[in-house]
This record gives structure tokens, C-alpha cells and sequence, in this order.
């Protein structure tokens, strides 16, 4: 197949509506379909046509790559996700170029343990680490802040790194962006909400997260101990609410459940994903 055939044949194959994947190549397992490239596509011009459409990414080994099957035989060098497939884009052993559609096989949020954390629960329905990140000094920002951290926020950014998206679409602050925005929103009063002072004045607003749809969600911080503050979410139209939640928790229904007050995609996709930033120096 040249380029267009086969962005046309992956448009339809990374619908989960098109049935099964199966490989017609002898001895590859089922769930991922491989299709062949013929020599003369252009494998630059095939990544700019698929990054064009509407899969997100590509991620590539600077983003960390998903996990994609086969990767003992090729070596993987794109990948793009959409809900519940992903697209790979990588070379044989022979040297030439192989594309497949993939299953991504997460479980849904139901069928997680019950006894499984937050934050391994993110992990399960994004389908897998990234790449590892080095643990932040937790010492030195909360010595700038002035203010312990709740302790699943440590270790979501732990995980993840944080320096990226949730569904190309939720951002959970680095402990750089949170010295930011406490700076930013310093001397506020009231902050935004209209209901709380902003960090660091008593139960000031301290912000971890944002999305898309410039939905802010802050920590309100009285008392003493970090992992007891709440949450307080502020609409586009400034707005807030409070939430008897941690920030993980938080994030994980924001992505699964249809019925969350703010933003969610759990109403248009089963599969969820992170995917790191990529800074230009």
C-alpha cells in the first residue's frame, strides 16, 4: 500500500467499531494488525499524515512510547493513541519500515481493585508508565512554599513526572508550575471563586491543575495536615465549588466518570493516555 492507502486503511482500523484486529502475519498474535509498507512510501511523509489526523501524538522515545506489541522484533520509533487503539510506526529487523493498529487493552475503571490507589489506578486505565522521572526535592519546594504537600500529590508527580497531559487535556502542575501559580495568585483576596483568599493566607487557595476548558483546581489549605485539604474547583466562569477529595482521586473521576461536575472525557473515550510535553530549548 503507498501513504494514502495505508493513512486510509489505519483511519478505519483504529475505530473500535471496525471489528477485531487479527494479523495476517504468520506466527504474530492477535489484537494488532500489521500493514504492509511498500518500499517506495515515504516514512516522513506518512508521519506527517498521521499526526495530521486525529489521533494525538505522536509520541515518540523523547515522550516515552506507550506500551505496543512486538517491540522484541521492532524497534518502535511513533506512536499515535486514540481511545482504545494505537497507531506504530517503527522498523523491522530487516530495515524496512512496519505500521500496525494496535489494541490497547486497559481495563475499565470498574473492573480495578478495589484496594488499588489512586494513583495506580491512573497508571491501569492510561496503560502504562511513560518513561521513569526523577523524584522532585520535596524538601527544597515546600521549604519555598512554605507549606508541607499532600502526599498522593507527591507521588502522582512522582509516577508520572506530571510535565505533560492527562488526555491531552488535563495538566497536573509540576512542583515548578505550583511555586508559579502560588506566586501568581499571592496577594489575591478574595481568590478566584470569590469564596477563599489565595495561598498562603489562612484556607487560601493553593492551584494544582488545569484543563482545557480553563477549569482551575486548587487545594484549600487550612489545616494542618496536607492530605485532609479539599479540593476547590473553579468554573471558566469563575464559579467554585469544593470537593472531600484527594487531587488523585479527583483527576481519576474527572477521566472516567460521565456524571463529574466539571469537564470530563469519560463521555467520549474509553481509553485514557498521558503524554509528557516536549520543550524546545
Amino acid at each position: 500500500m503507498d501513504g494514502e492507502q495505508l493513512a486510509a486503511t489505519v483511519y478505519r482500523l483504529v475505530r473500535t467499531d471496525s471489528g477485531d484486529l487479527i494479523c495476517d502475519v504468520p506466527g504474530h498474535p492477535d489484537g494488532h494488525a500489521c500493514l504492509p509498507v511498500s518500499g517506495g512510501v515515504d516514512v516522513d511523509g506518512l508521519v506527517t499524515t498521521l499526526t495530521e489526523q486525529r489521533y494525538e501524538g505522536p509520541f515518540t522515545e523523547t515522550h516515552g512510547l506507550p506500551p505496543l506489541p512486538l517491540s522484541e522484533q521492532v524497534g518502535w520509533t511513533h506512536a499515535w493513541v486514540w481511545d482504545e487503539r494505537a497507531v506504530a510506526l517503527g522498523q523491522g529487523p530487516d530495515g524496512r519500515p512496519v505500521l500496525a493498529v494496535t489494541e490497547r487493552n486497559m481495563p475499565r475503571p470498574d473492573e480495578l481493585p478495589a484496594e488499588m490507589s489512586w494513583v495506580e489506578r491512573l497508571v491501569a486505565i492510561t496503560g502504562g508508565l511513560p518513561a521513569p522521572v526523577p523524584a522532585p526535592d520535596w524538601a527544597a519546594v515546600e521549604s519555598r512554599l512554605g507549606t508541607a504537600l499532600p502526599g498522593d500529590y507527591k507521588r502522582l508527580v512522582e509516577t508520572f513526572g506530571c510535565d505533560g497531559a492527562f488526555d491531552l487535556f488535563f495538566e497536573v502542575f509540576t512542583p515548578e508550575a505550583l511555586i508559579w501559580h502560588a506566586d501568581f495568585y499571592a496577594g489575591d483576596d478574595p481568590a478566584p471563586g470569590d469564596e477563599h483568599p489565595a495561598f498562603p493566607a489562612q484556607d487560601g487557595v493553593l492551584a494544582w491543575s488545569s484543563n482545557e476548558h480553563q477549569e482551575t483546581f486548587f487545594w484549600i489549605t487550612g489545616g494542618p495536615d496536607p492530605d485532609r485539604w479539599p479540593i476547590y474547583g473553579v468554573d471558566s466562569l469563575g464559579e467554585g465549588s469544593r470537593f472531600e477529595s484527594t487531587a488523585t482521586e479527583f483527576l481519576f473521576r474527572q477521566m472516567t466518570d460521565p456524571r463529574h461536575p466539571f469537564y470530563t472525557t469519560a463521555d467520549l473515550l474509553n481509553g485514557h493516555w498521558f503524554m509528557k510535553f516536549v520543550r524546545t530549548p
